[in-house]
């Protein structure tokens, strides 16, 4: 049965350093998916991005601008 993908999503300037703790104690279980908010240049940019690079089904988890993205992600 494959894991479960859980979207991780960092506040503004920072990246998966910020979550090394949730992926260590998280990977055995889920998939983990960090993802980049550094390649695009606005909020919906970022969701689409996220939109196409994550599983079809997945939970989401965002941060400071990470949580705006999330936003997007569910509207």
């Amino acid at each position: 049965m494959p894991k479960r993908q859980i979207v991780l999503l960092p506040g503004l300037l920072c990246d998966y350093a910020l979550l090394t703790h949730q992926i260590h104690h998280l990977a055995d279980t889920e998939g983990i998916m960090v993802g980049d908010l550094t390649r695009d240049d606005s909020v919906s940019d970022m969701a689409e991005r996220i939109l196409e690079e994550a599983q079809d089904t997945f939970s989401l988890a965002g941060l400071s601008m990470g949580g705006y993205v999330a936003q997007e992600i569910m509207r």
